[in-house]
């Protein structure tokens, strides 16, 4: 938790009852306190405890910029490849179907033509 009030804004939640003892010493309404304390404030004679309230000055732990190269790319259109059709060299040759019920079968002969 210290960690996360340390480097971020939560912190200023922290700061919150010292906007509403400045807004209690205020002569106004809410917002005009806002409006004047949070829009453009310009110095006056109590700057110093204005500067004490939440969301005035925040603290800017970190600070990241990052820019992305420019990168293009072009989708080609894939070259089309002809695989030449073979004609196959396996022949089957005419054989009982009784083996067919068995897990064991007997090799099948090839031949070249």
């Amino acid at each position: 938790m210290m960690y996360v009030l340390a480097t971020t804004n939560a912190g200023e939640v922290l700061k919150v009852p010292m906007f509403v003892e400045h807004f209690m010493e205020y002569e106004g309404n809410l917002s005009e306190f806002v409006m004047e304390h949070y829009d453009n404030h310009k110095k006056d004679a109590d700057w110093d405890l204005d500067q004490k309230l939440p969301f005035i000055n925040p603290p800017i732990v970190l600070t990241v910029h990052a820019q992305l190269p420019d990168y293009t790319f072009e989708i080609k259109k894939p070259k089309e490849i002809r695989i030449p059709q073979k004609n196959s060299i396996y022949q089957e040759k005419d054989f009982s179907n009784l083996y067919l019920s068995n897990i064991f079968q007997p090799p099948r002969l090839s031949s070249l033509i």
